[in-house]
């Protein structure tokens, strides 16, 4: 079956962050500077009654960690807004339609034929699916459209037999 919807600007800011932090880096990365954040703060407060430099690393370090969760969660949907103004084409009303050989994707000024074996990988949120025919690349399938009567479970389980599980 065949439904249109539209990528609105909140689907575009969250599908960035949700790409952003699941890759392979973000998690580790975030957690690394937090922890380090952590410790060295601990250490900072210890060493403040014995060094003068003690609270300038500690705030140091935990900026580094809050610089790290500010761009996670502010500066990329910030990013992500500003494009998506941008960039009219996404604004555009997209039809999808699920096919046993892929997922078809068009628009008023063209459109995608997305085979199984041509998509690289695909995640998927409680709010969308996101399909990857290269790594840095994404088409979001919203999973409201399931009300308009696209199958989203059927498209998990094709790109989970197809593509291989979620990554």
């Amino acid at each position: 079956m065949k439904v249109s919807y539209r990528i609105t600007e909140d689907d575009y800011a969250n599908a960035a962050r949700f790409h952003a932090w699941r890759q392979p880096f973000a998690r580790p990365l975030v957690a690394a500077l937090v922890v380090a954040g952590i410790i060295v703060a601990l250490i900072g407060i210890g060493l403040w009654a014995h060094l003068p430099i003690g609270p300038f690393v500690a705030i140091g370090l935990a900026g580094g960690a809050i610089g790290g969760a500010f761009g996670l969660f502010v500066r990329i949907p910030m990013r992500a807004r500003r494009q998506y103004r941008q960039y009219k084409a996404i604004q555009e009303l997209i039809t999808a339609e699920l096919t046993e050989t892929g997922i078809n994707f068009s628009t008023e000024n063209g459109g995608a034929n997305l085979q199984w074996s041509k998509i690289f990988q695909w995640r998927q949120s409680d709010r969308f699916v996101l399909v990857y025919p290269m790594p840095i690349l994404f088409y979001l399938v919203p999973k409201s459209i399931a009300r308009q009567g696209f199958d989203i479970p059927l498209l998990v389980r094709r790109l989970a037999e197809h593509v291989g599980p979620e990554r």
